[in-house]
């Protein structure tokens, strides 16, 4: 199947309720998603793969991901997508005061400063662009912070690689990769208008906004994504 053991995550109100809810003094909760792009890696990044398969929670995200479990006849589907996700959690760290310390992205104090003002109680930050030698001085900083998450965005697969190295040093903790949500969160990206998220084509108004940094991901992306879906669906039949 598309992940070892069947094991992503079909359902919105699934995934934000386990990251809610999640308690345990003595294991981190490691939750990322899945979209075409990730599968693409998935198959063919050994680590990255061996990662999601022993330490994540992963949900499903976008329209290719969707199709593709409904050709392996998922039941229970709902298509949703991560960013509209990540809004609605980060609306739960507002009313619920959670601590979150975040990593990723460039942005300066004025950014920052300006999710405090707007009700995020960020208790630490710090950018994406590090060498993993850093790894001790941020989890010395994470551990003097105390937060209830910590939210990574640094892209697939730095993000998923670096919260592997974050999660055997600590312990009870929440650790949630958000890809680029933070640049539209921040609004330094802009986002998918709501029409091109629920009709399924974002990837088209991304590559025409953002086509230096994606064409690669879509113009080979997408095909290699399907040609890859459809070889494993023969084999299953």
């Amino acid at each position: 199947m598309i992940l070892k053991e069947d094991k992503i995550i079909t359902d919105e109100n699934e995934v934000l309720t386990l990251i809610k809810n999640y308690s345990n003094a003595e294991r981190n909760l490691l939750v990322t998603y899945l979209n075409q792009h990730c599968y693409n890696l998935y198959i063919t990044n050994s680590n990255y793969r061996k990662i999601l398969d022993e330490k994540f929670s992963v949900y499903m995200d976008g329209t290719g991901i969707f199709y593709a479990l409904k050709l392996f006849k998922h039941k229970h589907i709902q298509r949703f997508n991560a960013s509209d996700l990540n809004e609605k959690l980060f609306g739960y760290f507002k009313s619920a005061k959670e601590k979150v310390f975040i990593i990723g992205g460039k942005f300066t104090n004025d950014k920052i400063q300006l999710l405090i003002n707007n009700g995020l109680n960020i208790c630490g930050y710090m950018n994406g662009y590090f060498n993993f030698e850093k790894g001790k001085e941020i989890v010395d900083n994470i551990k003097k912070a105390e937060p209830d998450f910590i939210i990574i965005g640094m892209g697939v697969p730095s993000q998923e690689i670096f919260a592997s190295k974050l999660e055997e040093q600590l312990s009870g903790k929440k650790i949630i990769c958000v890809g680029n949500f933070l640049e539209f969160y921040l609004g330094t990206v802009k986002r998918v208008p709501k029409f091109f998220r629920n009709s399924g084509i974002e990837w088209i108004f991304r590559l025409f906004t953002e086509p230096r940094r994606l064409w690669k991901r879509y113009i080979f992306g997408i095909p290699k994504f399907v040609i890859s879906i459809v070889k494993l669906k023969l084999k299953s039949v």
